[in-house]
């Protein structure tokens, strides 16, 4: 007990300094910026701007300055980053810091009652690499009827296309399996053989069943597609720090030209020749498109932005639900605590060999379910780790995910035993919300409304998905480390039976979190159909030379975590945008460009066979 004291102040003076530093970093690159313009040394002019250096910004801009005739911007609205920032259990500590825009909902109507104001904090990296700087690095395609769902209006589309993308993006990116893990898969593995279940060795496709996870690391390190493209690796590209796009520049016929910004205070001009690219994710993209007066015209007109394009930008926003910390307690700790992390061992196990807990993932096992037994499409998916919320005391963890101390003090501290999680998400939800401006200015943060569980269907496949944890606390494997499900009636719910379905309606509507993963607010579709924002060459309707290519696009969710399938679809927009421009200049035969295209030719479906 006294060593753990010992532990949690050092945890406490690490968050602590931790925070200082960032501060302090982001300070000083201010005054550094502000003391040199080295603006005014780059090139105005460029072939191709990306508005936003994240997954699928980065992974463009790689792709597009293949061709070494053309020059490419990539403007980011974060700072540097630092290489510390690569250690894979740090990137939570990225997380409500000025590398994070920090972005909260409104009020809940129908969920998240246990949080501050009944609204979810939605963490989104402000840094090169975007969200996959903080998220859980774990990589997955989604299932097949995700994308047969997305493109079942495009004439062309052939599952084939989308294997070859995320087979061409896996040459490219480390997909590896798990460095570090605790005992806890391997003795769920075993109980859910037992209980019946699939253990598909690997899971890229997200079958029904348990698996431990792919991630994306390299010699240890949280890899992102932002390590592609750092300053001075291509010589073609240049990227900018610390600029916010506030307008789309576009001539009376809608073509883009280029972008207006802010840096450091200042105003600048930068134009493109071929092409402006939205990579700002699924709340910037949609801002920076209403900004320029591209979006509903009855919002527009509310906030005072003059009308060019009138598109439901902003609309279709869903995201994966989650539910569930701390209901599992167990007898023992799992090599993963705060003593663990913390510890020397640790310490020189990461920096001398890239192995150990500072590698962890946060998540050690998956599984994917179909609630209704209706389909092979998953709806619900578990994501199991060793740790509970409650596992360093409410110093920092509660803060990031929004949970009050008065929730936290009679509901996770009063559990004297060690936890695990088992989180049930929601896949695909019913439940749509908005992203809309709160005014005409750019620094003025928008009103996002999820309208989480507004659907009932939502909040039933999350009480099954509750069901399903109960069953495996009653396996013999679980029993052996002591699980047993947490009997604590959770705050606001203390008048309903425990384990009766109002009980767990009122649990899921009272601690309702998200798992990192919206999207939609820019929905790709077929150009005649009045709820979409772009086309399937993801160039925004009605418009010429800008495009959009982020997690905004995608018309529904996929079937688990999404960044694999944003990072598929990059690669695809990219063959894409590069086609556009050869057809413009009529530079090579109509074979070239199906060779352009990739899996479009018969040449290269034969390869993925």
């Amino acid at each position: 007990m006294f060593l753990r004291s010992i532990f949690l102040a050092s945890y406490f003076i690490l968050i602590v300094l931790f925070s200082a530093f960032l501060k302090y970093y982001d300070t000083l690159e201010n005054f550094l910026v502000s003391s040199f313009d080295f603006h005014k040394e780059k090139l105005v002019v460029y072939d191709y701007i990306i508005v936003g250096g994240g997954s699928a910004g980065s992974l463009v801009a790689k792709r597009l300055a293949e061709d070494s005739n053309k020059r490419i911007l990539v403007i980011e609205a974060g700072k540097r980053d630092f290489g510390f920032y690569n250690v894979p259990s740090m990137g939570i500590l990225l997380q409500n810091s000025p590398f994070d825009w920090q972005y909260t909902t409104v009020p809940q109507k129908t969920a998240c009652f246990a949080l501050p104001n009944n609204s979810s904090r939605w963490p989104m990296g402000k840094i090169l690499g975007g969200t996959s700087m903080i998220n859980n690095m774990l990589y997955m395609r989604g299932h097949k009827s995700d994308f047969d769902e997305w493109f079942k209006d495009y004439k062309e589309y052939d599952y084939n296309d989308i294997l070859y993308y995320f087979k061409k993006l896996e040459r490219l990116i480390p997909v590896r399996d798990l460095i570090f893990h605790t005992i806890l898969p391997d003795i769920l593995l075993k109980a859910v053989v037992n209980l019946g279940y699939e253990t598909p060795k690997e899971n890229l496709n997200c079958q029904l069943g348990y698996s431990k996870p792919k991630t994306i690391l390299h010699n240890g390190k949280r890899w992102t597609t932002a390590e592609l493209i750092k300053q001075g690796k291509i010589t073609n590209i240049d990227i900018r720090y610390g600029c916010v796009v506030e307008e789309i520049m576009m001539k009376s016929n809608f073509e883009a030209y280029g972008v207006k910004y802010r840096y450091s205070g200042r105003k600048y001009v930068v134009y493109a020749k071929l092409g402006v690219i939205l990579s700002a994710g699924v709340i910037g993209s949609a801002k920076i498109l209403m900004l320029s007066g591209i979006g509903q015209k009855k919002h527009l007109k509310e906030v005072q932005i003059p009308l060019k394009v009138d598109l439901p930008v902003g609309h279709n926003l869903h995201d994966h639900v989650t539910t569930g910390f701390d209901l599992v307690l167990i007898n023992q700790t799992l090599d993963i605590g705060i003593e663990q992390i913390l510890s020397p061992l640790s310490l020189w196990k990461y920096f001398s060999k890239g192995i150990g807990p500072w590698t962890t993932t946060g998540c050690e096992l998956i599984a994917f379910f179909n609630t209704r037994n209706t389909s092979e499409r998953p709806d619900l998916q578990f994501m199991i780790m060793p740790l509970a919320l409650k596992e360093d005391n409410g110093i920092y963890l509660r803060h990031l995910m929004g949970i009050p101390s008065s929730v936290y003090s009679t509901y996770f501290a009063t559990n004297k035993q060690p936890a695990i999680t088992i989180l049930p998400v929601l896949l695909h939800p019913k439940s749509k919300g908005f992203v809309k401006l709160n005014k005409n200015d750019p620094y003025s943060s928008p009103v996002i409304d999820p309208k989480y569980l507004t659907d009932p269907q939502d909040v039933e496949t999350l009480i099954k998905g509750i069901k399903f944890i109960k069953e495996l606390v009653e396996s013999d494997e679980l029993k052996s480390i002591g699980a047993q499900f947490n009997y604590k009636p959770f705050p606001g719910c203390e008048l309903y039976q425990f384990n009766s379905d109002k009980y767990w309606e009122c649990y899921v509507r009272h601690l309702t979190m998200t798992s990192y993963h919206p999207i939609g607010t820019c929905k790709m579709g077929h150009p005649e159909k009045k709820s979409t924002v772009v086309n399937y060459d993801f160039q925004v309707k009605t418009t010429s030379k800008l495009f959009v290519v982020d997690g905004s696009v995608l018309p529904t969710e996929t079937s688990g975590n999404i960044n694999g399938a944003i990072l598929m679809l990059a690669e695809m927009a990219s063959d894409k945008i590069k086609r556009i421009d050869y057809l413009l200049i009529g530079k090579c035969h109509i074979l070239e460009i199906f060779n352009i295209m990739g899996s479009n030719s018969e040449i290269n479906k034969n390869k993925i066979k």
